[in-house]
């Protein structure tokens, strides 16, 4: 079946569309992440952490990362422990368990920039903001007497992710998705002109061609 140019352009600007709302939907999946080396243990247990996706300045700019700061229970929550990304955004530290009843608690891992309000003037004191993507979460508990704790295996990619060569920064994974998306909506775009050129076109009244006297006689 042969497509009009009409139904051509419909199809073109859908999928301009659907090209773009994918590339937006994995801009925004670059989040922090924290994994503990167990999942349970008592007060007093020094429990290793990693950590990865979290916000690092852009190379050469001479600027330092924002610390990650890692919270008890909740965001606010006591701190734990505290580290710097690498270059890569990846953290490696390790906390020891509070003492707490026994249950499952929630590690937070933040990383607040301090940046002055818009309009603000230049000798305001500056509010912290979340950096995209974080805080990162994982659940903890906290055993009974006499309960035995499970070990987790750390993910393969974990072992040693600041050293892998070859690996992007994740600015370059944002620069490329941010163009794929901008060529997705310029797609888009052409074809909705194309659809309502060719609409238009197909409203204007046909005219009238001469036919010779009998031509088809």
């Amino acid at each position: 079946m042969r497509l009009s140019p009409g139904r051509w352009a419909v199809l073109v600007a859908i999928g301009g569309l659907v090209a773009g709302l994918g590339a937006s939907a994995y801009a925004c999946a670059n989040l922090a992440t924290l994994n503990l080396s167990t999942g349970s243990g008592r007060p007093g247990t020094t429990i290793t952490f990693t950590g990865a996706s979290f916000a690092v300045p852009r190379a050469g700019t001479g600027v330092n990362p924002t610390p990650v700061v890692v919270h008890w229970e909740w965001e606010e929550g006591p701190i734990i422990a505290e580290a710097t990304p690498d270059r890569y955004g990846t953290i490696s530290a390790s906390f020891t368990v509070p003492e707490a009843r026994p249950g499952t608690y929630i590690i937070v891992a933040s990383q607040r920039t301090p940046r002055l309000v818009p309009g603000a003037p230049a000798d305001a004191v500056p509010a912290f903001f979340a950096e995209p993507g974080t805080p990162a979460r994982a659940s903890f508990e906290v055993l009974a007497p006499g309960a035995v704790p499970v070990i987790r295996t750390p993910p393969a990619e974990a072992s040693d992710v600041s050293g892998a060569s070859g690996q992007l920064d994740s600015t370059v994974w944002i620069v490329l998705t941010a163009a794929f998306g901008a060529v997705a909506m310029s797609l888009f775009g052409g074809g909705l002109i194309a659809f309502i050129h060719q609409s238009r076109k197909a409203k204007e009244p046909a005219r009238a061609r001469w036919v010779p006297p009998g031509w088809y006689s």
